[in-house]
């Protein structure tokens, strides 16, 4: 699912009146504000991939690859090969809101008849049946059948058993000998994911924190209340199942407000997954409380399942409308009276009108103002294409993934806290001397693990990082979690050291 930046808008250079071509393809025809479509049925093989408008060639940045966002750069003297793999109607899918075209490729599955297969299930006679399991017991071992309880021993590599009678012939079988449990060894963990908002609710009060609301639609990108105490509600069920490591989505505070959903703009889209960060020294309202986080996590490790968070260093979330007027950064084309009488006295509550999608909301909002967006992350914190910030680059360390702001964990120069932390007034950030976000990153992260004890993270976007930075992060949390076992001796599972 493409997500619609709140920033996109359409600049100078890609005005409509010129047309996008390439090579094969009917003229592109505008599907939206600065987006552009074309389909024409290929034949399998390999051909190249460039793009004009206004005499200027453009071609993909990285391989060609169906179903991804490729970014566009001006060609070179050898264009790209696509390779086609099959005969089939394509479609090129241009978006040039962000100031760098991106192209999207798709193909139009055909349909396929499913053939029809009946196959006739064999009728147990009564009589014992004799199997080889060679492939799965060794020899000598005891084995039982679960629904009958009878035990055989493996000879030949063969077992005879009489079914249970009500078993119509099934045998369940498993090892009689119960081994002794292994040492836990996160090479070989059972780890179970959880998006913690789509799991189970545990507490109604705080689903609709900051704002946030029901979209009355399909609820496609809302919120649907799951949180923390939800997640220790279910323990016991994922102690059964056999769980010791439960891996959950970034319980960070999120974004507060929405931006427009998928390519069409048909939903309101909230951070609901964890991956728009605003601030990594809160849990999100809609997660929960400290003392839900530290429950959740003493009582798993009281059944033996170790906690691991998601999270995220490669980008912060979109601006928003809710967060522009509670932070106040950024800048509108709006003033005065008009403010409010297009907005609302709450800015999240705008809904698009007759004619509009839940992109329209950018129509409203100067991305150019450099003194608004100023205010916003800072230039030492973020590249992105908004205000005066640099701009993002096309390799994997600099680019605007999804048109997402790249939080610059390159960088070595003492950055401050992020710009708008001074109007968020609940932030337990602190300014440190010297610390780049790099810096600042790996600090509020590896103190969840400090506080809490927390036994390891899954890392999000990571080639997007650079390897240091993953090794500082690594560093600062292994030290944290030796200090809290060593704090904490009677909560501490045993002394395995951070994942």
């Amino acid at each position: 699912m493409k997500l619609a930046a709140c920033f996109l808008t359409l600049l100078p250079g890609f005005a409509v009146a010129a047309s996008w071509t390439s090579p094969g393809f009917p003229a592109f025809s505008e599907q939206g504000t600065g987006t552009f479509v074309s389909h024409a049925q290929l034949p399998k093989g390999t051909r190249p991939l460039t793009l004009n408008f206004d005499q200027q060639c453009w071609q993909p940045a990285d391989a060609i690859k169906l179903n991804q966002m490729l970014s566009l750069q001006p060609c070179s003297n050898t264009p790209p090969q696509w390779r086609l793999f099959r005969d089939g109607e394509y479609t090129l899918q241009l978006d040039t809101r962000s100031g760098t075209p991106t192209l999207m490729i798709s193909i139009q599955n055909a349909v396929e008849p499913v053939a029809s297969l009946v196959r006739e299930c064999p009728i147990w006679d009564g009589l014992p049946l004799t199997l080889d399991v060679s492939a799965t017991f060794p020899e000598g071992a005891a084995v039982r059948d679960y629904y009958s309880q009878q035990i055989a021993i493996v000879k030949n590599g063969q077992i005879t058993l009489q079914p249970a009678a009500t078993s119509n012939g099934l045998l369940l079988l498993e090892r009689a000998e119960t081994d002794a449990p292994a040492p836990f060894d996160w090479h070989n963990a059972t780890v179970y994911f959880v998006l913690t908002d789509r799991f189970e609710n545990g507490d109604p009060s705080n689903d609709q924190s900051y704002g946030r609301h029901k979209d009355g639609m399909a609820e496609i990108g809302t919120f649907h209340g799951g949180d923390l105490r939800g997640l220790t509600n279910k323990l016991d069920y994922l102690q059964q199942l056999g769980v010791n490591a439960l891996w959950i989505s970034a319980p960070f505070e999120q974004i507060h407000g929405w931006v427009g959903g998928g390519t069409k703009g048909d939903f309101p889209h909230y951070a609901y997954h964890g991956y728009y960060t605003q601030d990594w020294t809160n849990l999100d309202a809609n997660m929960g409380s400290e003392a839900d986080l530290r429950t959740l996590v003493d009582s798993a490790h009281q059944r033996g399942i170790r906690i691991l968070f998601d999270v995220v260093m490669n980008h912060t979330g979109y601006a928003t409308l809710a967060d522009m007027q509670e932070y106040q950064f950024g800048a509108l084309y709006l003033s005065g009276d008009e403010v409010k009488k297009t907005l609302g006295e709450r800015w999240s509550d705008w809904k698009p009108a007759a004619g509009q999608t839940w992109h329209s909301f950018n129509d409203y909002i100067n991305f150019s103002d450099k003194t608004g967006w100023d205010k916003w992350w800072g230039k030492n914190w973020i590249r992105t294409d908004i205000g005066d910030y640099d701009n993002p680059g096309f390799d994997d360390l600099t680019m605007s993934l999804a048109f997402l702001p790249d939080i610059k964990t390159e960088s070595t120069t003492a950055s401050g806290l992020p710009v708008f932390y001074k109007n968020k007034t609940d932030t337990h950030a602190k300014v440190i001397d010297g610390f780049t976000p790099r810096d600042y990153l790996t600090h509020w992260l590896s103190q969840w693990v400090r506080d809490y004890g927390i036994d390891g993270f899954r890392v999000d976007t990571a080639k997007h990082v650079e390897l240091p930075a993953w090794q500082q992060l690594k560093t600062e949390a292994s030290a944290a979690l030796r200090e809290w076992k060593k704090a904490n001796p009677d909560k501490a599972l045993d002394d395995k050291p951070f994942w």
